[in-house]
């Protein structure tokens, strides 16, 4: 019984994990977008930027990142709702943003089956928070 559980809750995290890495793709897309449309990534007035986007303080910048979202044929539906961690959603270990220049991005997410503490992150202000998984993007400018 007790190793049928274990198995169970395996599972489960192995597919929030699974859902996580779609996410962040698919904010990598409407950030991949944003930079294509507008020359920047978001928040445009901003040179740098880091957070999570579904902190409150950061609906512009969520706004500006789900308008490009929107545009893809996955969450072209109003009802989709946008990526939040599947268990940390709304929280400070929901997925990162940092906006390293305006050509240049990182995302980052906790895990829980494959933890591996891979990436340690100063926090936006505050104590580095160790993330398991990452995506770094950077657009060069040819010569």
């Amino acid at each position: 019984l007790v190793a049928g559980i274990w198995a169970l809750d395996l599972q489960a995290r192995q597919a929030r994990d699974t859902q996580r890495k779609l996410n962040v793709e698919d904010v990598e897309t409407a950030l991949r977008r944003s930079l294509n449309l507008t020359g920047t990534l978001p928040p445009a007035e901003e040179p740098t930027w880091c957070g999570t986007l579904t902190a409150p303080a950061h609906q512009p910048v969520r706004a500006d990142v789900e308008a490009r979202l929107r545009e893809t044929a996955k969450y072209a539906k109003p009802e989709k709702p946008f990526p939040t961690d599947p268990r940390f959603g709304g929280s400070a270990k929901d997925y990162l943003y940092v906006k390293a220049s305006p050509v240049s991005f990182e995302l980052f997410a906790e895990l829980e089956a494959e933890r591996t503490d891979r990436f340690l992150v100063p926090a936006c202000g505050g104590t580095s928070i160790a993330y398991d998984y990452g995506l770094l993007g950077l657009v060069r400018n040819p010569l």
